[in-house]
């Protein structure tokens, strides 16, 4: 299996990405802008029956925010939307 990292253009540092990562950047990417709901989020990425109170889609958007944001405790380009899940913001610049 391959795996995916993202490359900082600025200066060329690499960040590998897990599968389980990489699956929610491409659903992100292919849902800019859009609030997306956290049990979609964790079905569509995660290819397994969900529990009435799992969290794990929590768990993988902290990691993926430590990888992609500036600043991971203010975050940009995945924001929280309250009462519904999350949202991709891609950036401007």
């Amino acid at each position: 299996m391959r795996s995916a990292c993202l490359v900082d253009p600025a200066n060329g540092s690499e960040e590998t990405l897990t599968a389980s990562e990489f699956d929610l950047l491409r659903v992100f990417s292919e849902h800019p802008n859009k609030p997306l709901q956290r049990d979609w989020l964790l079905e569509v990425t995660a290819h397994r029956e969900m529990e009435s109170f799992d969290r794990a889609i929590d768990l993988r958007i902290t990691r993926l925010r430590r990888k992609i944001e500036r600043d991971p405790a203010h975050p940009d380009a995945i924001r929280t939307v309250r009462g519904v899940g999350y949202m991709f913001v891609p950036p401007t610049d």
